[in-house]
């Protein structure tokens, strides 16, 4: 019964960490409608136009990066083709304080839990870098890493502490870290942090 409860936990959690980055977007689409509702200024009216457009694309690449990260479709036993990855990827971090490296180099296809791990190990990394920065994924001797490029660039503890599955999980950002370990678990990876002079890096080594 402890599991399942732990299970129901970490669904609510990450539930709440979609709905927060969610929520921002959303809400200036609201805003702008209601002041191109009111506004007569043609001018102010071009400026809702712009805002709404902005944060409803907002809204749709984030959507897109999560369905692909966190959605069912297809079921897992698919391979997921990196195209879509880089893809949805490069366009979820286009325009943010953190920018995705070019996608190079890579299969054309892995198994599904393994790219799901990769999209949100990349997403977790990012809140290493709070004052922005770049991220790097790469494949290093059968080795994936996810390097944050910047400073500074650590993970907060509690983040850290869940991606590595330690401790109880009790924020929604340690949700999504602690479901990239499990995803990574399921395609046969385990995850270490590595602290090094160009950054913070995330690393998926095949388990023994």
């Amino acid at each position: 019964m402890a599991a399942a409860r732990s299970d129901i936990d970490l669904v609510a959690l990450i539930c709440s960490k979609l709905c927060h980055d969610l929520a921002g977007s959303i809400g200036a689409v609201s805003n702008g409608a209601e002041l191109l509702a009111e506004e007569t200024d043609a001018a102010m009216r071009e400026e809702a136009i712009r805002l709404i457009a902005q944060s409803a694309g907002d809204a749709a690449k984030r959507l897109a990066f999560f369905r692909l990260a966190l959605g069912a479709s297809g079921g897992m036993d698919e391979p997921m083709a990196m195209a879509d990855v880089s893809r949805v990827t490069t366009e979820y971090f286009n325009g943010g304080r953190v920018r995705l490296l070019p996608l190079t180099g890579l299969p054309n296809s892995l198994p599904k839990p393994l790219a799901k791990a990769l999209m949100l190990g990349l997403a977790v990394m990012a809140m290493a870098l709070p004052r922005g920065g770049a991220l790097r994924l790469g494949l290093q001797n059968g080795e994936w890493r996810v390097q944050a490029e910047g400073s500074p660039s650590k993970l907060p503890d509690d983040v850290a502490m869940s991606l590595l599955g330690d401790g109880a999980v009790e924020e929604p950002a340690g949700a999504l870290a602690r479901h990239a370990a499990d995803l990574a678990a399921t395609a046969g990876y385990a995850l270490g942090l590595e602290a090094g002079a160009e950054g913070a890096a995330l690393r998926f080594f095949a388990k023994a």
